[in-house]
């Protein structure tokens, strides 16, 4: 499949079986949690995130989570190890790195380094109203850190969160930890929540994206032109994104460090 990025083509290959969405627009009969704020055509906005102390405390405390992970997977790094070079040490070991990836891939919230209140609170301001981090359908709160190694199949394909049911009617976070370039971070594809499902056609399950197997569906055509952007927020801001935009379908294009963020999803309380 072919998309643009930042005004570059990009190509990658999705399979599994697929079909056309119905004539429907998801966000229309769910909770939109963009809605009244100026970047709510867009879907997504940049914003300053926390005190510098607080990103401070966030960030070093999330980055040691990274390092335990890679000390759990029996790999000896020193205190200062830096994690842009995950690459380097994992090279070509897929069953070291997905031992990695199954310690990251979930936290329970007691494991962030600053209450998830102050958390909270920021996301609520940006969006006007109360949100909490804890998921009313699963009831589960917890959030995760994602490594996208330089030039490897480590990012999602190009998805909706929401096709998943138990991520509808939520927001989600995306803050840089270490390796967020304009060449790594994050892509996503403004004012497509409001996309009707047959614009595009996706897998119906999960999808194996350039030989890598993913829980997500994935789109595979699209009746709209897809063109992506990478926001790239800066070490003190925060991307605050719908989750039923289009999102992912990006490598690193890092030369030599690979990317780490805190990816964390908030619903609204209760009466918001």
């Amino acid at each position: 499949m072919k998309a643009r990025l930042n005004q570059q083509d990009i190509e990658y290959r999705v399979e599994g079986p697929a079909g056309p969405g119905a004539a429907e627009i998801l966000l229309a009969a769910d909770t939109d949690l963009t809605a009244g704020q100026s970047w709510a055509a867009a879907g997504y906005t940049v914003a300053p995130w926390l005190t510098p102390a607080e990103n401070a405390t966030l960030r070093s405390g999330l980055i040691e989570l990274m390092r335990t992970a890679v000390r759990g997977a029996g790999l000896d790094i020193p205190t200062d190890w830096p994690v842009t070079d995950y690459h380097r040490l994992i090279g070509d070991d897929e069953a070291r790195h997905l031992a990695v990836v199954q310690q990251t891939g979930s936290y329970p919230l007691a494991a962030l380094p600053l209450p998830v209140a102050t958390l909270e609170a920021r996301v609520s301001a940006l969006c006007g109203r109360l949100v909490t981090a804890h998921n009313p359908v699963i009831d589960r709160a917890q959030f995760h850190l994602r490594i996208v190694r330089p030039r490897r199949s480590d990012n999602n394909p190009l998805h909706r969160d929401v096709w998943l049911d138990r991520l509808r009617n939520g927001i989600n976070i995306y803050f840089p930890l270490a390796g967020s370039t304009a060449d790594s971070s994050l892509a996503l594809l403004p004012g497509s929540h409001w996309w009707a499902e047959d614009q595009t056609t996706r897998t119906h399950a999960g999808a194996v994206y350039n030989g890598t197997q993913y829980s997500v569906p994935a789109v595979v055509d699209s009746v709209q032109p897809l063109h992506l952007l990478r926001p790239n927020p800066g070490p003190e801001e925060v991307l605050l994104f719908s989750p039923y935009l289009l999102h992912g379908g990006a490598v690193n294009l890092n030369e030599d460090e690979t990317r780490l963020s805190l990816e964390m999803r908030f619903w609204a309380a209760n009466g918001a």
